[in-house]
């Protein structure tokens, strides 16, 4: 009963942490779309507080989390984890951190904007070792660094993190069910889907629109770097069906794209280093791994 009220707590805090986003964006275009309304209350910076409205929501989104570990924990007894395995997180939150500052680069079929970088693979690599918590703790990790050199108040990093939590729990989830190759190539693909999603649904809301209200991007320059991409067709992109293209020749081809490359390198890499890492550490558990071999 208790651990149905945890699931309960989260989906009720998932709702209105989502609300909150869905309010601020009903907010913005309604004033947008209302020039009497907006020269109004233009003094009073109304974009500044719906914006913040967004951020508000994004983190209570981000806080039903702690509800839905504690219902997972219960469901699926997972582990506490020892020094020697936070030792391991530590050393993998470090390279996510350094892939996302130095792994990233950028493809001419793409939005400039739009980087190709692989700091989630640490995450997966832990989160299919240690469980999704893990994973979760490296995504963390990395949102919090990030944020000293947000450009836009922090509505980019929280997307990100909310992309990659998604991934995290996804992927971690149904592979910690079915720990075999089938599971693997299951759970990175779902993972991969429902990341992509979640990223879709953030550049629309949250991404694009703080681009354009807080760090100030002017909405010429957007449609300009999306109408670059569309070979031979310049001018086909206007501000009017700019998000249509930006979400689904851009967002959406980019990151099953990225996921795509980032899922390939995990799975390349997670048998040799999960045996590696777990003998070093004398963790090693040798059940899992014949299981895996055999499978």
């Amino acid at each position: 009963m208790k651990n149905k009220k945890n699931l309960i707590l989260f989906i009720a805090i998932v709702a209105i942490g989502l609300g909150l986003i869905l309010t601020g964006f009903i907010l913005n275009i309604v004033l947008k779309n209302n020039f009497v309304a907006t020269e109004a209350v233009k003094k009073y910076k109304p974009g500044f507080y719906i914006y913040l409205l967004e951020i508000v929501g994004a983190l209570i989104f981000l806080l039903s989390f702690g509800y839905l570990y504690t219902y997972l924990q219960e469901k699926y007894n997972l582990k506490k984890m020892t020094i020697k395995q936070m030792a391991v997180i530590g050393v993998f939150s470090a390279l996510s951190i350094i892939l996302y500052y130095f792994g990233k680069f950028n493809l001419p079929i793409f939005p400039s904007w739009l980087d190709i970088q692989f700091s989630e693979i640490p995450a997966l690599i832990i989160s299919f070792m240690y469980g999704p918590v893990s994973g979760i703790l490296i995504i963390l990790v990395r949102f919090f660094c990030k944020l000293p050199g947000t450009s836009t108040v922090g509505v980019g990093e929280m997307a990100d993190l909310l992309i990659g939590l998604t991934l995290i729990i996804v992927s971690g989830l149904i592979y910690k069910k079915h720990k075999n190759i089938k599971g693997a190539v299951n759970a990175l693909i779902f993972g991969m889907l429902a990341a992509t999603v979640v990223a879709t649904i953030s550049n629309w809301l949250l991404l694009i629109p703080a681009y354009k209200g807080i760090a100030g991007y002017p909405q010429a320059l957007l449609t300009g770097g999306m109408d670059l991409i569309i070979s031979g067709n310049k001018g086909v992109v206007t501000d009017d069906n700019f998000m249509v293209y930006y979400l689904f020749i851009g967002v959406v081809p980019f990151n099953l794209l990225r996921y795509s490359l980032v899922f390939t390198i995990t799975f390349l890499l997670y048998k040799r280093l999960h045996m590696l890492i777990n003998h070093i550490v004398g963790d090693f558990d040798e059940e899992e791994v014949i299981v895996e071999e055999n499978n």
